[in-house]
């Protein structure tokens, strides 16, 4: 893994050199930062940077490693051929009923890919099948797992049981590091993290623009493997970089042919497909996407620990789908999109459950949706004929509903 990591900084820096690009000086970071937990003095803390308040391990300059977005790196590397990898792990007696996520994670870990960690947390919240895969290694690894512990209603005990927990994982990143938590530390990376998303608010306000200027799914992509530096420069430095790019298409006349527009949620696949070339080819722009957006209020500087506690109570996938429903609903109404793809994984029980409310909603503001069913990883479990009768047949209703 590290080789290979180590090959896409290479190639990122080059293509940096030809022309700037926050997509490539994003992509290096990502690969640089899982490159470091490789060294031998790193002090390497496994995360769910999209799923837990990064802010607090910025404080500590700890190197952060999340096995999701690292270990789907691989594939490419390999043809493509995630399965190569998850074999190991089925072969060890783990399902294929399991999320390919976690099966290529665990095939990585037992053919020796990944890196140590010195510590392993995770959250409670999107699914439990990472905080299981997280406690696998970690047990292997004979160090601590911890369960950041996420409870579905927001009010004072909350906000207090998760601040509480966030200062107990705070003391156990001081015993790693041998540092005292820096009280003015956590409040430059909250900082941060504030100016980084209104930064990101101003990303989000440019790709409201018609025709779009950026592609909704690497907005997507910004928004969960981008959570990796909530809490650092790096963040809020990509955001001004995409939002001159954006600035400059818009005034050039250089975004995308667009027939249609179109909202997508939850997340977009990992592994190649034939989705996104078929959308291009009938001018259907992904305008936005469910996970490409600031959730939260401002933190409170003043109070980090509350602050960080909100920040993960008030997550879209946490508590009630009417939270949820609500906000994908003002999201199509805010982008004026078409209709909405909805891409459903099998193993994604907890996301599935949702869909028919979500659905619902959308159909009741007049828009169409189509479910595409398929895996977000494992090539075995992707039909491209299927899919692109799929997206044909949801194109001839866009046609019809916006000829109305």
């Amino acid at each position: 893994m590290r080789a290979y990591l180590e090959s896409i900084v290479a190639f990122t820096e080059k293509k940096l050199e030809q022309k700037p690009s926050g997509w490539h000086k994003l992509i290096k970071e990502i690969a640089s930062t899982f490159s470091r937990a490789f060294d031998e003095n790193a002090k390497v803390v496994w995360v769910s940077s999209y799923a837990f308040p990064m802010e607090l391990l910025w404080a500590f300059d700890v190197t952060p490693f999340d096995f999701e977005l690292a270990c789907n790196i691989i594939p490419p590397a390999v043809s493509g051929n995630g399965s190569s990898i998850m074999v190991a792990a089925e072969n060890q007696g783990y399902s294929r009923d399991i999320c390919s996520f976690y099966r290529l994670a665990l095939g990585a870990h037992v053919q020796g890919m990944v890196p140590r960690g010195d510590l392993f947390l995770t959250s409670s919240y999107y699914c439990n099948g990472k905080a299981k895969t997280n406690e696998t290694v970690a047990r292997a690894q004979e160090k601590e797992s911890i369960l950041f512990d996420v409870p579905n209603e927001i009010s004072r005990s909350s906000i207090e049981y998760v601040g509480s927990q966030l200062k107990g994982i705070a003391s156990r990143l001081e015993a790693l590091t041998g540092k005292r938590l820096d009280t003015d530390r956590l409040k430059e990376t909250i900082r941060w993290s504030n100016t980084a998303g209104a930064s990101f608010r101003q990303v989000n306000e440019l790709m409201k623009a018609k025709p779009s200027p950026w592609d909704g799914t690497k907005a997507c992509f910004l928004g969960i493997a981008g959570s990796l530096f909530w809490g650092s420069a790096f963040r809020h430095e990509i955001n001004v970089m995409l939002i001159h790019e954006m600035e400059s298409r818009i005034q050039a006349g250089k975004t995308f042919p667009e027939t249609y527009r179109v909202l997508w949620f939850p997340w977009p696949p990992v592994q190649q497909t034939n989705i996104f070339a078929t959308l291009k080819e009938h001018q259907v722009s992904v305008a936005t996407a469910e996970s490409a957006r600031v959730y939260w209020s401002e933190i409170d500087e003043s109070d980090p620990f509350e602050g960080l506690a909100l920040k993960a109570l008030n997550d879209p996938h946490v508590g009630s789908s009417q939270r949820r429903v609500k906000a994908i609903v003002e999201l199509a109404k805010d982008y004026q999109v078409d209709g909405a793809i909805h891409f459903s994984t099998p193993a994604c029980r907890h996301e599935n459950g949702s869909f028919r409310l979500i659905g619902d909603a959308l159909r009741d503001e007049g828009l169409p949706v189509v479910n595409l069913e398929a895996d977000m990883t494992d090539e075995r479990n992707y039909f491209a004929d299927k899919t692109r009768t799929n997206l044909l047949t949801f194109f001839e209703i866009l046609k019809t509903s916006k000829t109305r």
